[in-house]
């Protein structure tokens, strides 16, 4: 299995509000996932456009989405100043899109997952946290029980010349 590289922002030491700009241009130079955490716990990650794409390909299931959280539910938290974003991803109305720099945020049709495109692509995914977790271990299992054509050929033909159990 591949290593699993990441970059972690611990919400508290965030800008307020926090820089999409400069986490996702971060994900499309690195390749790399920022994994968004509230005390030490991942809460959401943005991923490479075609990382999510790879993981989805070996899913081929609609995801279960993240555990129902009521809507307002623990996506912000009061300051002394008043409320702050933590990072958390909830169901969003419909409402114009953001723009962050030279990327613009898209909330995707299902209201929860986002999306930031530049120049008309897709560059990074921002999914909760869990259903990452989620579609990694689904693709995980998908990934180690498929055998490509030439490959189950491969190893039919290999049993097929191996001695039956118990001969020499």
């Amino acid at each position: 299995m591949e290593d699993v590289v990441k970059i972690v922002v611990e919400r508290r030491y965030a800008s307020d509000p926090i820089d999409y700009e400069r986490l996702v241009s971060l994900v499309e130079s690195t390749g790399e996932r920022v994994v968004l955490t509230e005390q030490g716990v991942p809460v959401s990650v943005l991923l490479p456009a075609g990382k999510l794409a790879e993981l989805e390909h070996w899913v081929r299931a609609p995801s279960p989405g993240p555990k129902a959280q009521s809507e307002g539910e623990g996506e912000e938290e009061e300051t002394d100043g008043g409320v702050r974003d933590v990072g958390r991803l909830r169901v969003e109305a419909l409402a114009e899109p953001e723009e962050y720099g030279p990327y613009t945020r898209y909330v995707r049709a299902d209201g929860r997952r986002v999306s930031f495109g530049r120049g008309g692509a897709i560059v990074a995914v921002q999914l909760d946290a869990d259903e990452v977790s989620w579609l990694e271990d689904r693709a995980m299992h998908a990934r180690q029980g498929y055998m490509s054509p030439a490959q189950a050929a491969a190893f039919e033909e290999f049993l097929a010349r191996q001695p039956p159990v118990g001969e020499p």
